[in-house]
């Protein structure tokens, strides 16, 4: 009877250091990467208002980079993708850097780096996109993936290029 009370004592034993490894290794359900999105379009400012800023056309090629620090300021992540035939980028960034720092999209910057276009190719800084976006517009979440949405960013014609003006709008 003690054998048995015992027997049953070691296998309730042995079923808690199961049941207790099994829970310690609980899946993590933070997304190893994050993606932020967004469109780089060309605003003409030679057309009327409602074209100017309603139809602006998107960017092939244009490049848009991101920008990570630590948690003391140091940069130790930098991405950048070009835009697709519809103006698009994704940028995939890890949810840790080369030298392990948490990378957290409040403590990135997203920035407009290049058109890819010659003859639209000034850089304006709507939504941020020539003096940094931080990606704070979720779009999607799930356990294994989360997106960021940012800008649009628009680049512009030289001609339209108004200078000092902070939002070099045209004065056509």
């Amino acid at each position: 009877m003690a054998r048995t009370r015992s027997a049953r004592a070691l296998a309730l034993v042995a079923a808690a250091v199961v049941i207790a490894a099994a829970a310690a290794r609980a899946p993590d359900y933070h997304p190893s990467t994050f993606t932020v999105t967004g469109k780089v379009q060309c605003q003409d400012c030679t057309k009327n208002w409602n074209a100017y800023a309603y139809n602006a056309r998107p960017i092939p090629g244009s490049v848009v980079g991101v920008t990570c620090v630590d948690g003391r300021g140091r940069a130790v992540y930098h991405g950048s993708d070009a835009t697709d035939g519809q103006g698009v980028f994704n940028i995939e960034v890890p949810s840790k850097a080369a030298s392990g720092a948490d990378l957290a999209p409040s403590r990135c910057l997203v920035r407009l780096a290049s058109s890819g276009d010659a003859g639209c190719a000034v850089l304006t800084d709507f939504n941020g996109g020539r003096t940094g976006q931080k990606p704070s517009r979720l779009t999607h979440s799930s356990p294994d993936r989360a997106t960021y949405a940012v800008g649009p960013y628009y680049c512009t014609l030289p001609r339209c290029d108004v200078k000092g003006d902070a939002a070099a709008a045209c004065s056509y």
